[in-house]
């Protein structure tokens, strides 16, 4: 009776354990391939809020729909063609989820303690967290909004110094009209000989900016070997990291991503970064948050990014390219300690 026991009681935490091992698998999927559309009891989103949606949908038809989304939308399931209709014609896109993925995002979602993991998942997909180091030493918290002073700053550079271009153009518009109603004799040698001062002049200002800026360009670094290369693949609305590259969705089911991307600082790291369905932008954003590094993430090529993080913390990395109703939740981060 005593070795019945024994053995029943090793079963039960067998089972346990290889149950919280699905739901800690499960949720770490939701945070790459959901939660840029769902949440967990914080309501609608791009798509519906999953709290309780294993009591509201049958096990087999959520099991095939977070599979096969696209193929229930061509046969016209009727549940999946009115939860087209409900949210806008957005369709769920094929994530390449295989089945034992699918088995785990269920019993994430099957367990009591999703809702509260799937708010600290959402502020980890958002990049934040609630208190980091600061080069300095000292603790900082980056979950605060950014200020006029750092929000936009490139933008708003680019944004005055158009005004003052379109101005500066209007001016010089009213005086040739202004000027040609009343015509003089114009210095022909007078205004050649101008027209050279400009020349020279301008031509010594852009030599003098080419060289000034010729150091900071990238390009040297590609006769070196980079410390680390981490693959980037861009997908409807999610970035994963790993360590070996990705060309279709079917690789991206089977590879095994980087959950929590961690860099040494002051290392040259290299993104190679490519897309498996619309191009997407891939941009590094420093904890000012401005655009610290980007290129883009297109289907079919793998662009290159050489990055070489000299202060530690969390740099969050977004979607700069358009790229669906998503787009402003395509979202990760990685760590520079």
């Amino acid at each position: 009776m005593r070795k019945m026991m024994l053995i029943w009681t090793v079963f039960s935490q067998l089972v346990s354990i290889a149950a919280f091992a699905d739901v800690s698998d499960g949720q770490k999927l939701f945070q790459q391939r959901c939660i840029s559309c769902h949440t967990v009891g914080k309501g609608k989103g791009v798509g519906p809020d999953l709290q309780g949606v294993t009591q509201r949908r049958e096990q087999a038809w959520l099991h095939r729909w977070i599979r096969e989304p696209d193929k229930m939308l061509a046969e016209n399931d009727p549940t999946a063609t009115a939860l087209l209709k409900e949210y806008n014609q957005v369709p769920m896109p094929n994530m390449a989820i295989t089945p034992e993925q699918a088995d785990q995002i269920l019993a994430y979602l099957a367990n009591p303690t999703a809702e509260a993991a799937a708010s600290g998942d959402a502020n980890t997909a958002a990049g934040t967290t609630s208190e980091a180091t600061s080069p300095g030493g000292s603790s900082q918290a980056h979950d605060q909004a950014p200020t006029f002073a750092t929000r936009g700053r490139t933008q708003n550079i680019a944004f005055f110094s158009f005004l003052f271009i379109a101005l500066v153009i209007v001016l010089v518009f009213f005086w040739v009209g202004s000027t040609t109603s009343n015509p003089q004799t114009i210095d022909m040698k007078a205004a050649y000989k101008l027209r050279k001062v400009f020349f020279i002049s301008g031509s010594f200002v852009a030599m003098g900016i080419l060289a000034i800026t010729m150091s900071k360009t990238p390009y040297a670094d590609a006769l070196t070997t980079p410390d680390n290369v981490i693959y980037a693949t861009a997908m409807q609305f999610s970035f994963t990291f790993s360590n070996e590259p990705v060309s279709s969705a079917q690789e991206l089911s089977t590879v095994s991503p980087i959950s929590s991307l961690e860099i040494p600082r002051d290392t040259l790291v290299e993104f190679r970064v490519t897309s498996l369905d619309a191009t997407h932008g891939f941009a590094i954003y420093n904890q000012q948050g401005v655009v610290f590094a980007q290129t883009q993430a297109m289907p079919g090529y793998t662009n290159r990014l050489r990055v070489r993080f000299s202060e530690p913390g969390v740099y969050p990395v977004l979607c700069l390219e358009y790229c669906g109703a998503a787009h402003h939740m395509m979202r990760t981060s990685l760590v520079v300690k």
